[in-house]
C-alpha cells in the first residue's frame, strides 16, 4: 500500500502550495521506470525497524508492563535480521538507530511536563480533509496528558530537514508537517482534545539531528485553507506557475520553462571584463553570481533529464543517439574466505598483501562507545583546522570567513616561508 496520496501528501505538499501548476506538469511526465535508490531503501529499512521498536513499546505499554530495553533488543535479537531489503548491521544501529531512540528520548523529556508519553499511533494513515484521496502517514504519534507529539524519521545524511526554516521573509513551518497535523487532526481528534500539539523531525546523520516545534489550531486552520486554494488552482486552466527551493525534488523541472529558459538564451552570459575584488557589487561580480546559477540550474536539470530519458527507454520508447545498456559491476571474491585466501598464499601472496587492518574512524568508535556507555578520553582526538574555504548562499547559516582574516593568515604563512627559507 502507498504511503502518499496520488493528488497531495505530506513530500509533495509544499510543492503544490508554491507552484500550482506542478501538479499537472509532473502527470504528464512518462511513469518512470527507475528503481528506488539506495538512499531511499536504506530509509525504508530502517523505518521499519524504528516501527518495529515503537511496536513493542506499545505493546508494553498497552499490558502495563516494565518497557523493554530497546539496545539490547536491537543488539542481542534484532540485528542481522533483514527488513525491507537488507540485514541490520551495526553501522545501521550505532550511525541511525541509537542515535534516533536517544532523540526521541530528548524530545519526550523537553515535554514531560504531562506526565510519562505513551505510543498511539505507528505508521499512522491519516486522511486530509476537504480533499478526496488526500491522505498521509505519521511515522509515530505519542502523547501525554498535554502534549500530542507526531515524529517523522529521516535517515538521509545529505541534505538536511528542519521543522522550520527561513524563507528570507520570516520563519516557515515545514509543509510536510504541516500536513500530517492537520490530517492527524481530522482524522483522531481525541487525541488532540485539550492538548498541544508539537511536530518533531528526526534524522541522526543531519547537522541537526532533532528539529520541534509547536503548531497552533489557528496555523492548521490556515494551512487548510491554503492547501484548498492551492488543489483548486492546480485544476485549473491556467495554474499559476513559480519557480523555487520547492523545486528541488520536482522531476517537471526538465520541461518547465522557469527553468529551462534562462539555459536557452545563451546571450545571458555574455563577456564581461574581469576586474579585481572589490567589496562593493561590481557587473564582473554580477557575472559570476549569473553564472553559478546557470550552471548549478544546468547540473540540477541533468540529473532529471537523466531519469527521464531511462524511464522513458525503459518503457519501450527510442530516443535517437541513445540507448540503455547493463550496468557495470565491480568483480568481487567469493564468500569462501578461506579458500582465497590459500589460493592467493599458493601463488605466493604474503599475509599482508591478502589482509589488511585499520583504526576506525572517530565517528564510528564514538557510536560504539555510546552503545557501551563510556566516554572516549578527549586527548585521544584532535579537531584539524579547517583546510580551506568553500562557496555558500549569503543565506547559509555558517558565519562569513572574514576576508580581513585571511589575508592576515596568508601573510603569516608567508613570512614563515621565508624565514624558513632563510634559514
Amino acid at each position: 500500500m502507498s504511503k502518499h496520496s496520488a493528488i497531495v501528501g505530506g513530500s509533495t505538499a509544499g510543492r503544490l502550495l508554491n507552484c500550482p501548476a506542478s501538479l499537472a506538469a509532473i502527470r504528464a511526465l512518462p511513469p518512470s521506470a527507475d528503481k528506488p535508490s539506495e538512499y531511499a531503501e536504506e530509509g525504508s529499512a530502517m523505518h521499519e525497524v524504528m516501527d518495529a521498536l515503537m511496536g513493542m513499546r506499545s505493546a508494553d505499554e498497552a499490558a502495563d508492563r516494565p518497557p523493554r530495553d530497546l539496545p539490547r533488543m536491537l543488539h542481542e535479537h534484532m540485528r542481522g535480521v533483514r527488513y525491507h531489503d537488507r540485514l541490520l548491521t551495526d553501522d545501521h544501529l550505532d550511525s541511525m538507530i541509537y542515535p534516533a531512540l536517544q532523540h526521541l528520548e530528548t524530545l519526550e523529556q523537553e515535554f514531560d511536563g504531562g506526565g510519562a508519553f505513551e505510543v498511539v499511533g505507528v505508521e499512522q494513515r491519516v486522511a486530509f480533509p476537504g480533499v478526496p484521496g488526500a491522505f498521509g502517514t505519521v511515522d509515530l504519534i505519542l502523547q501525554n496528558d498535554r502534549f500530542v507529539l507526531l515524529v517523522d524519521w529521516k535517515f538521509g545524511q545529505g541534505v538536511g530537514v528542519q521543522c522550520v526554516y527561513s524563507d528570507g521573509a520570516g520563519a516557515i513551518v515545514n509543509p510536510q508537517l504541516l500536513y500530517y497535523a492537520s490530517a492527524a487532526l481530522h482524522t483522531k481528534p481525541a487525541l488532540f482534545r485539550k492538548r498541544r500539539i508539537i511536530v518533531a523531525i528526526i534524522q541522526p546523520r543531519s547537522a541537526s539531528p532533532l528539529t520541534f516545534t509547536e503548531i497552533t489550531r489557528h496555523e492548521i486552520r490556515n494551512f487548510v485553507e491554503d492547501l484548498h486554494n492551492s488543489v483548486l488552482a492546480a485544476v485549473d486552466r491556467n495554474p499559476p506557475m513559480k519557480k523555487g527551493e520547492h523545486c528541488r525534488w520536482a522531476p517537471c523541472k526538465v520541461a518547465c520553462p522557469l527553468w529551462t529558459g534562462p539555459l536557452l538564451d545563451l546571450s545571458l552570459l555574455r563577456s564581461v571584463e574581469r576586474t579585481t575584488s572589490s567589496p562593493a557589487v561590481t557587473p564582473y561580480a554580477r557575472y559570476l553570481a549569473h553564472a553559478k546559477y546557470l550552471l548549478d540550474t544546468a547540473v540540477q536539470l541533468k540529473g532529471e533529464v537523466d531519469a527521464q530519458m531511462h524511464a522513458y527507454l525503459e518503457n519501450g520508447g527510442t530516443i535517437p543517439g541513445w540507448k540503455l545498456k547493463d550496468k557495470a559491476t565491480r568483480r568481487q571474491w567469493v564468500d569462501d574466505v578461506i579458500a582465497v585466501e590459500a589460493t592467493l598464499r599458493g601463488l605466493g601472496f604474503k599475509p599482508e598483501e591478502i589482509f589488511t587492518t585499520e583504526l576506525v574512524t572517530f565517528r564510528e568508535a564514538d557510536a560504539v562507545a555510546k552503545r557501551l556507555g563510556v566516554k572516549i578520553p578527549d586527548e585521544l582526538r584532535v579537531a584539524p583546522p579547517p583546510s580551506g574555504t568553500t562557496l555558500a548562499t549569503t543565506d547559509d547559516p555558517a558565519p562569513p570567513v572574514e576576508r580581513v582574516a585571511l589575508i592576515d593568515k596568508f601573510t603569516a604563512s608567508l613570512r614563515l616561508l621565508q624565514n624558513q627559507a632563510v634559514e
